[in-house]
């Protein structure tokens, strides 16, 4: 497998984008981009509407995917998820809510953790 970062980043999008689908979350933008930063996955759950980050390492040793998200990273998430919704009016009626999925391992050998609300 090519361990270009941008083609590992894509693999691991795809992986995640399938796991939200197959517990029933609908997507609405991918790699939405804006002035102020990138949403890897923007997602919709009955009336919440989710932004997620998606996170891969081959292992644990150093990081746990999930600390690779500094303060200045969520800020950026947040901001652009701001932008997002003034772009695209949702209603009211929706809720919204910053999760994470992360990667560990390589190849067909890659646990996946979803982490609600991560923000909080």
């Amino acid at each position: 497998m090519d361990n270009h970062p941008l083609k590992v980043g894509r693999i691991a999008e795809d992986l995640a984008l399938e796991y939200l689908q197959k517990h029933n979350l609908t997507l609405l933008e991918r790699n939405f981009r804006s002035p102020l930063g990138e949403i890897d996955l923007i997602m919709r759950d009955k009336n919440t509407i989710i932004f997620c980050e998606v996170r891969s390492r081959k292992n644990r040793h150093f990081l746990d995917p999930i600390e690779t998200i500094d303060y200045r990273k969520r800020n950026k998430i947040i901001k652009t998820s701001q932008f997002f919704i003034q772009r695209t009016s949702p209603s009211n009626k929706f809720d919204f809510r910053f999760d994470v999925i992360t990667l560990t391992g390589k190849d067909n050998n890659r646990k996946i953790e979803w982490f609600k609300d991560a923000f909080q």
